[in-house]
């Protein structure tokens, strides 16, 4: 008797601690009404090799501007298109740091960010037309976003910043064997990578360095410490169910 009791203890046991806590699954759990936090500043992403910009001319001749713009670029920054639609319609920053342009000549936008290669680029365009403005977007921000969310992958953003609540609710959330307090974001930069290790579960998350993720980061989300236990509960119940079985087989046989 003393024996089942025993087992029946252990196996209650093994379904409680596989079982997640409320508070694993909370976001920024100390934060409330009144708390005041302080948030970060968004990132000034500098451009780089590889990288699409979106240029548009806009002026009052429409000729000239259908001649600089390609016809389907004012389509093409939308979530709707492709990568290959963005490849072949945007402006791809060369590996030297340039970006050739109809008419204007090359640029170069390498090392800069978006308002001073618009900058750059309105320079050149006012020598030709005088009353012509450019726009500059980035066509080319993914994320790419693996680990224990439900719907891993590379998103893509078409907003100046992209925050990393905004990134997890894009893959459909964190599942329930991810770790809120161990995300961990990886960023390539001139020198290297950088990582953010950010904690989603405290309110600190906010003023992280990681909390605005920059285009090409790559957002890792750890399984829970008990997820492996969780996968071996079968084989733990099956192992408990056989000594029980041997236990009662042998009360049996003994009292023969």
């Amino acid at each position: 008797m003393k024996n089942k009791l025993l087992i029946t203890l252990i196996l209650i046991s093994i379904v409680f601690a596989s079982c997640n806590r409320r508070s694993q699954l909370l976001y920024m759990q100390n934060i409330d009404e009144t708390t005041e936090v302080p948030f970060a500043i968004p990132p000034a992403y500098k451009l780089g090799a590889g990288d699409i910009l979106y240029i548009q001319l806009v002026t009052h001749s429409p000729e000239i501007s259908m001649a600089f713009n390609n016809p389907t670029g004012a389509q093409y920054m939308t979530r709707a298109q492709d990568e290959s639609s963005l490849y072949l319609n945007g402006y791809t920053v060369d590996p030297d740091g340039f970006v050739q342009l109809p008419f204007l000549g090359e640029a170069q936008v390498k090392g800069l960010t978006l308002d001073e290669a618009r900058s750059i680029i309105q320079q050149k365009t006012n020598a030709l037309y005088k009353d012509a403005s450019v726009i500059v977007k980035l066509a080319s921000f993914k994320v790419t976003v693996v680990g224990e969310v439900r719907r891993p992958g590379v998103i893509r953003n078409f907003n100046d910043n992209l925050n990393i609540f905004e990134a997890i609710a894009a893959v459909g959330d964190i599942s329930e064997n991810g770790d809120r307090q161990k995300v961990l974001v990886v960023r390539p930069t001139s020198e290297g990578n950088k990582t953010y290790r950010l904690n989603l579960a405290d309110k600190s998350v906010l003023a992280s360095g990681g909390f605005y993720l920059l285009p090409n980061d790559v957002v890792i989300v750890e399984p829970i410490g008990n997820k492996v236990f969780q996968m071996n509960i079968p084989y733990i119940t099956l192992t408990f169910t056989s000594i029980s079985t041997l236990i009662l087989l042998y009360n049996f046989i003994t009292k023969l």
